[in-house]
C-alpha cells in the first residue's frame, strides 16, 4: 500500500534528512532479518556514523553476506533486537547458518581505518546446515582498532552438526568481546579465533608484523574477551597468525583455552601473546579435560584463575616443531623445518641453535617474543634485517604464572604445569611459576610491595597486590607485576589494562583480586 504524504509532512521529512546528512549520522532499519533485507540495509550505508538495526525474528541464510565498511566511515553498529543489558542478548534476532559452502563465513565485515568504530550486538547466530566454518560464522576483518562484539549468542548446537569457528577476528583489530554466550557440542569447535595476519599494515602478512612489534602486555593492542560464558566447546578460543588476546573474567564450562604454533599453518606464524586471568574453569572429574590452557606459542601472563574440577593439569607447554607428533614440517627453504637435529638430523636456520641437538631457542616457542620482521613466502621467505634465511634475533620474553587455583584429578599424574617440551621450555628461564615461599631466587612471588625481597635473580617476578588502579570497578590497588631486570634491580613490567575495557560500557564489576592467603591450591 502506498501512503500519501502531505506537502508539510514531506518538507519536514526533507529537513530531517538534511539534518541527518549534515551531522554525518544515519540510522537504517532492515525490513527483516532475511539476508536480502540485511544486505540491502548494509549497502545503504553512506554516512560516517551509521546504525543498522535488524528486527526480531528467526531467519535462515543460505549464502554469505560480505560487506566492506566505506573508507569514510567513523562508526558502524549492527544491532539486533536482543537485550543489550542481558548476557547473550536473549535470542530475539536469530540468524541461522544454512550456507553449505564450508569455507564461507556467513557474515564477513571488513572494517575501515584503525580509528573507526565497529559494533555487532544483540544478535544470535546459530549453526544450521552450514556444517563447517573454518573462517567463522561471523568474520571481522579489516583494520579497526575499536571493535566491540557484545550481548550476542553463538549457538553451535543446532542444525546438522557444526565444526569450525563461531567468531573470527581476522585482520589487524583491537577491541573487546563481552557479555556473550557460546554454546557448543564439544566436538571440533572453537568459540572465537584470534588472527592478526596483517598486523602493522602495509605488505605484512602471516602475523609477521605482530612478531616484529613490541609485545605491549597491559596495553590496548589486543582483542579482549571479558564477561563471557563458554559452554561445552572443544576450545573456547584459538590463536594463530600473530594473534594477541586477553581472556579475563569469563566463565568456561567444559572447555579450555589454547594457542597454535608456528609450523601449524604453513607459512603462518603462531600466536604472538596472551593474558589469561581471573577466569573460572569448570569441568567433570569423571571425564576430565587435558588442560585448562594449551600453550604452544609466544609469551604472556597467566594468573588468578580457578580450575578446581575436571582438568588433568592447569597449563601444558609445547614446542611443537621438535618432532612430527602433531605437525609434519617441510625442510627449509620450503618450510620451517624441525627445531634441532635430534629428530631427523637436519635442524633449521630459523631457530637460535645455541644447542645443535635441541635447536634452542625454537622460533616463536613458549617464552619467545619480539623478532626481526620476516617477509616473503617459502621458498623466498627472509629476515628483513639481513635479507637472508636466518634466526631473526628473537628476544627471550618469559611467561609468568601466579596465584592460579587448581585441584588435581584423581588417577592422573600431571602437575599444575605439564611441560611436554622440557628440553627447550625450561622453568626459571622460559617460564616462571608461582612460589609461595618466595625469596627472589626463582619463580614469582606475591604480596605487598613493602614485602618484596630487596635481592633478586634476573628474570624472577613479584606481584605487588597493593599497587596499580587498573580495576575501575574496584577501589585502591589491584596489583602490578615487577620483574628483576638485573641482579637486585626490580622494574615495573606489567599492569593489567583498564577494566572494564573502555569499549565495554556495561559496567560489570570484577570479582575481588586474588590474594596470597594460603597460596595456590595444588592438590595432588
Amino acid at each position: 500500500m502506498t501512503r500519501m504524504v502531505s506537502g508539510i509532512a514531506f518538507f519536514a521529512l526533507f529537513l530531517g534528512a538534511l539534518a541527518v546528512q549534515s551531522s554525518g549520522a544515519q540510522s537504517i532499519a532492515a525490513a527483516s532479518c532475511n539476508e536480502s533485507d540485511v544486505q540491502t540495509a548494509l549497502n545503504s550505508v553512506t554516512a560516517s556514523t551509521t546504525t543498522v538495526s535488524i528486527p526480531a525474528g528467526t531467519c535462515a541464510w543460505t549464502s554469505q553476506i560480505g560487506f566492506t565498511v566505506p573508507s569514510g566511515s567513523t562508526s558502524l553498529s549492527i544491532i539486533g533486537a536482543g537485550s543489550l543489558t542481558t548476557t547473550g542478548g536473549g535470542d530475539q534476532t536469530v540468524i541461522e547458518d544454512n550456507d553449505t559452502t564450508d569455507t564461507n563465513s556467513l557474515l564477513i565485515v571488513t572494517t575501515a581505518a584503525s580509528s573507526s568504530y565497529f559494533r555487532f550486538a544483540g544478535i544470535t547466530l546459530e549453526s544450521g546446515t552450514g556444517t563447517e566454518k573454518n573462517n567463522g560464522i561471523l568474520n571481522i576483518a579489516g583494520n579497526s582498532q575499536n571493535v566491540r562484539v557484545d550481548h550476542d549468542h553463538f549457538n553451535m548446537t543446532t542444525g546438522s552438526g557444526f565444526n569450525g569457528d563461531a567468531l573470527r577476528f581476522d585482520g589487524w583489530n583491537y577491541g573487546v568481546l563481552d557479555h556473550s554466550i557460546f554454546d557448543g557440542l564439544n566436538s571440533g569447535q572453537n568459540a572465537v579465533t584470534f588472527w592478526e595476519p596483517s598486523y602493522g599494515g602495509g605488505s605484512n602478512a602471516y602475523g609477521d608484523g605482530a612478531w616484529a612489534d613490541a609485545t605491549s602486555l597491559g596495553s590496548n593492542k589486543f582483542i579482549f574477551a571479558e564477561n563471557n560464558t563458554f559452554n561445552n566447546i572443544l576450545t573456547a578460543n584459538d590463536c594463530v597468525q600473530g594473534g594477541k588476546f586477553v581472556f579475563r573474567f569469563n566463565t568456561l564450562n567444559n572447555t579450555a583455552v589454547q594457542t597454535h604454533p608456528t609450523g601449524s599453518q604453513g607459512r603462518g606464524r603462531g600466536c604472538r601473546a596472551s593474558e589469561v586471568y581471573e577466569n573460572t574453569f569448570t569441568a567433570s572429574n569423571s571425564s576430565p579435560i587435558y588442560n585448562a590452557y594449551f600453550f604452544s606459542s609466544g609469551t604472556g601472563v597467566i594468573w588468578g584463575n580457578s580450575a578446581l574440577t575436571g582438568y588433568e593439569s592447569f597449563i601444558s607447554f609445547h614446542s611443537m616443531r621438535r618432532d612430527n607428533s602433531t605437525y609434519t614440517q617441510t625442510a627449509t627453504p620450503n618450510g620451517w623445518g624441525y627445531c634441532g637435529t635430534s629428530f631427523n638430523g637436519a635442524g633449521s636456520a630459523w631457530d637460535g641453535n645455541t644447542n645443535t641437538s635441541t635447536g634452542y631457542p625454537c622460533l616463536d616457542q613458549p617464552g619467545q617474543g619480539q623478532s626481526d620482521l620476516l617477509a616473503g613466502q617459502f621458498p623466498n621467505a627472509v629476515d628483513s634485517a639481513t635479507g637472508t634465511l636466518t634466526w631473526p634475533h628473537q628476544k627471550l620474553e618469559p611467561i609468568y604464572e601466579w596465584l592460579d587455583s587448581w585441584n588435581a584429578v584423581a588417577g592422573y599424574p600431571y602437575p599444575l604445569i605439564n611441560d611436554s617440551s622440557s628440553d627447550v621450555v625450561v622453568a626459571n628461564r622460559d617460564y616462571y611459576t608461582y612460589a609461595q615461599s618466595f625469596n627472589g631466587t626463582g619463580g614469582v612471588g606475591s604480596g605487598t610491595l613493602s614485602a618484596r625481597p630487596s635481592t633478586c635473580t634476573t628474570g624472577v617476578a613479584y606481584w605487588a597486590t597493593d599497587q596499580g588502579s587498573w580495576n575501575q570497578s574496584g577501589s585502591g590497588g589491584q596489583g602490578e607485576l615487577f620483574v628483576c631486570t638485573a641482579t637486585n634491580t626490580w622494574s615495573l613490567y606489567y599492569t593489567p589494562y583498564t577494566y572494564p575495557h573502555p569499549l565495554d560500557t556495561s559496567g560489570t564489576p570484577a570479582p575481588p583480586p586474588p590474594t596470597d592467603v594460603n597460596g595456590e591450591t595444588v592438590v595432588q
